[in-house]
């Protein structure tokens, strides 16, 4: 249990977690072990981690997103799906529509925080909120691109409606910060939704020279893509407008895969799917993750 929480919690190496047992402890064995334990510990809490992707798909608000995940070498991924609750990763080596289905079922009936990434159509929830941090940072982005140009180059209106979509993106996340902390009622904030629309109409109301700020324009204006779940979360309670949640839950995975350069095997990286999701959801119940681990073992 103690490698198995040093190699998911600490973020240690198979390697690493080997040193630490026979330097400390005086208990040496090769990595290989290490790395048994940690497929034993999958292999025992696998009935807890189908029970997690149920709750997942029964919860009322989930985040989803994922990340860049190394298996054999090769490029793949590592989803993440949860709330305040639960926490549910997947690795896998597609990106495709399929494995989103696969987490969140083809109907979810819950209300769901992602990104723009077309893959997460297929899940059909109830409803959705784009992340509007994504949006704000890529017209803070296009918009400095644009202002490093030459002048003679530089096209005026794609650098005004850039710069005007941030403060706008940046407005909105304050309305929903100030709704989750009470400041603002449900039906208040409700009430900003026209007015809102209303701006973001008259900022986004002629086309553009710059490639990328129209890309931009037609992304928060056309209702297939991003245009319809801007305000979601002024129309759900408890839904924040930001995806920052499933951000910081993958940063640690990210750091992870900086460290051991990803997974030697696709079963090798669904055990620590399956060990990062029990260890997280544990902490987020405020329960001691070691404990878990050896309550999944014995």
């Amino acid at each position: 249990a103690a490698a198995v929480y040093l190699r998911h919690e600490v973020k240690l190496s198979y390697r690493d977690v080997e040193k630490v047992f026979s330097g400390l402890f005086g208990m040496p064995f090769v990595p290989a072990s290490a790395m048994a334990f940690s497929h034993r510990a999958a292999d025992r809490g696998a009935t807890l981690y189908d029970d997690l992707r149920d709750k997942i798909r029964a919860s009322d608000i989930v985040h989803g997103d994922e990340t860049h995940w190394r298996i054999g070498g090769k490029s793949a991924f590592l989803w993440y799906a949860g709330n305040e609750r639960a926490a549910f990763f997947h690795a896998d080596r597609s990106r495709g529509s399929d494995v989103a289905a696969s987490i969140f079922g083809s109907a979810f009936a819950g209300n769901l925080v992602a990104d723009g990434y077309a893959g997460y159509n297929a899940v059909n929830p109830k409803r959705r909120q784009a992340c509007l941090a994504h949006l704000k940072r890529k017209a803070k982005e296009t918009a400095e691109r644009i202002a490093l140009m030459p002048e003679r180059r530089r096209d005026a209106p794609s650098l005004r409606f850039c710069t005007a979509l941030e403060k706008f993106f940046a407005f909105c996340c304050r309305v929903g910060r100030r709704r989750g902390e009470g400041a603002l009622s449900f039906s208040a904030a409700k009430a900003y939704i026209p007015r809102l629309g209303s701006t973001l109409g008259e900022i986004c109301l002629l086309p553009l020279a710059d490639a990328d700020a129209e890309n931009l324009r037609c992304r928060v204006t056309d209702p297939k893509r991003d245009g319809d779940n801007l305000f979601t979360f002024l129309e759900v309670a408890g839904m924040p407008p930001t995806n920052n949640h499933a951000e910081q839950s993958l940063r640690l995975p990210v750091i992870f895969r900086k460290i051991t350069f990803g997974s030697q095997s696709l079963l090798g990286a669904q055990a620590l799917a399956t060990n990062l999701s029990l260890v997280a959801t544990a902490k987020r119940h405020g329960r001691d993750p070691l404990e878990l681990i050896k309550t999944v073992l014995l």
